[in-house]
C-alpha cells in the first residue's frame, strides 16, 4: 500500500474552528436529542424559532438551549 505524503500548509496558516450560528433542523435535533420529524413539527407549531433563507430552514445556534429553558419553565409547578 502506498505511503502518503503530509500535504504543506501555508506558512503561519492558522486553524481556527469556526463556530456556527446556524443550524439546520437536523443538527437542532441532534443538539436537543429529538428526532427530525418531532423537531420539524416544533418548527411548524412555532415552538422553535427558525427561519428561510432561501430554500433552507436554519435554527439560531442558540435555540437548542433556550428550547430547553423554555420546556424546563414549562415543567415547573407554578406558585399562587
Amino acid at each position: 500500500m502506498p505511503r502518503l505524503k503530509p500535504q504543506p500548509q501555508a506558512p503561519n496558516a492558522v486553524s481556527v474552528p469556526i463556530k456556527k450560528s446556524l443550524l439546520t433542523v437536523e443538527e437542532f435535533a441532534a443538539a436537543v436529542s429529538l428526532g427530525r420529524t418531532t423537531c420539524f413539527r416544533l418548527v411548524r407549531e412555532g415552538q422553535v424559532h427558525s427561519f428561510l433563507v432561501g430554500k433552507r430552514r436554519l435554527v439560531p445556534a442558540t435555540e437548542p438551549e433556550a428550547f430547553a429553558l423554555r420546556l424546563q419553565k414549562a415543567a415547573l409547578p407554578k406558585a399562587d
